[in-house]
């Protein structure tokens, strides 16, 4: 049989610790730094340098083949989020509340098939349809 796990150390695991001597701690310094201060000289990398954007070669697109976002039309839509898990930072559409439906076994195997097909989720292809509707009728 398992103890039970404890949240906290105990006592006398407590007094085993050695105590660490914070004076005896030493924190090295960047030894450039006051060469980058005298001179100046930014640490932070906002972009990349000129020198490394002119080594880039350009596209050229009479060669390159350029391939649609199957999700470009569909995400211009800020209230729905297309593809799978989570949304990245910042691009959350909000609070949302979770709902059931219920459908037969037959509409949920049609419901995969046309998402696969879409390239999308099925709960995806849902908010899209629930969302048309919505607006249709609003008008």
């Amino acid at each position: 049989m398992k103890k039970p796990k404890r949240e906290e150390p105990s006592a006398v695991s407590l007094r085993e610790l050695p105590e660490v001597d914070l004076e005896t701690l030493r924190v090295r310094r960047n030894p450039y730094a006051s060469r980058i201060a005298r001179e100046g000289r930014k640490i932070v990398h906002e972009s990349p340098r000129a020198s490394s954007l002119a080594a880039m070669p350009e596209p050229d697109f009479d060669r390159v083949q350029v391939r649609r976002n199957p999700y470009a039309t569909r995400a211009a839509e800020p209230q729905l989020q297309y593809g799978r898990g989570r949304p990245p930072r910042g691009e959350e559409t909000g609070g949302t509340s979770t709902r059931s439906i219920r459908l037969p076994a037959a509409m949920w195997r049609d419901l995969e098939a046309l998402a696969r097909e879409r390239q999308t989720t099925v709960h995806a292809l849902l908010r899209e349809v629930i969302v048309g509707f919505v607006q249709q009728a609003k008008r």
